[in-house]
C-alpha cells in the first residue's frame, strides 16, 4: 500500500511540474510566434509598398515564405481573396485567424488585435494600407517588449509553482 502512494505521489508531482513547464513554454512560444508574426507582417509591407503588389498577391507571395505556423493561415485567406465569394476582406482574414490560428499559442488579445488588424486593412489604397501596416508593426514590437521582459520571471514561477504544487499535493494526500 505504501509503494502505491509513493508512485501516486512522484506521479503526481511530475504531471504538475509538467504542466508547470507546458504553461513557462508556451510564454516564450508566444513571444517567438509573435517575432516572426512581425517579420511576416514586414514582408506584407515591403511588398506592397516598393513592388506595388495588390494585397492579395501579397498574402499569396507571404504565404509561399511563411514557416508551417503561418502558411496554412495566409494560403486560407489568398486562397479564400481568389475565389471572390462575394466577402469582405475583414470576413476572410478574421475567419482565418479564427481557424487557422487556433492552435498557436496567441493569445485571445493577439487574436483580437490581428482581426483588427484585418478590418482596417482590406479596404484602403496603398498609402493607408502600408500606414496600418506600420501601426500594426508598431503595435507588435510593443507586445513582443512588453512580453519579453516578463516571461523570464513568469517562466521561472511558472515551474516552480508546477513543482510545488505537486509537492503540496502529495503531502495533502499521503
Amino acid at each position: 500500500m505504501l509503494a502505491i502512494k509513493i508512485i501516486g505521489c512522484v506521479l503526481v508531482i511530475a504531471s504538475s511540474t509538467a504542466m508547470g513547464f507546458f504553461f513557462s513554454n508556451e510564454m516564450k512560444c508566444r513571444v517567438d510566434n509573435l517575432k516572426e508574426l512581425k517579420k511576416l507582417i514586414v514582408l506584407l509591407r515591403g511588398d506592397i509598398r516598393y513592388a506595388s503588389t495588390p494585397l492579395p498577391e501579397a498574402i499569396s507571395s507571404i504565404a509561399r515564405r511563411s514557416p508551417e505556423d503561418f502558411k496554412t493561415f495566409f494560403q486560407s485567406t489568398s486562397q479564400k481573396l481568389q475565389e471572390r465569394s462575394g466577402q469582405t476582406f475583414a470576413e476572410i482574414w478574421k475567419d482565418a485567424v479564427n481557424k487557422e490560428l487556433a492552435e498557436t499559442s496567441f493569445t485571445k488579445k493577439d487574436k483580437l488585435h490581428l482581426i483588427g488588424f484585418g478590418e482596417n486593412l482590406g479596404y484602403l489604397d496603398k498609402d493607408m494600407q502600408i500606414n496600418t501596416l506600420d501601426l500594426y508593426i508598431t503595435q507588435l514590437e510593443e507586445e513582443i517588449t512588453e512580453t519579453s521582459k516578463t516571461v523570464k520571471e513568469k517562466a521561472y514561477l511558472y515551474n516552480s509553482l508546477g513543482i510545488m504544487a505537486g509537492i503540496f499535493i502529495s503531502i495533502v494526500m499521503f
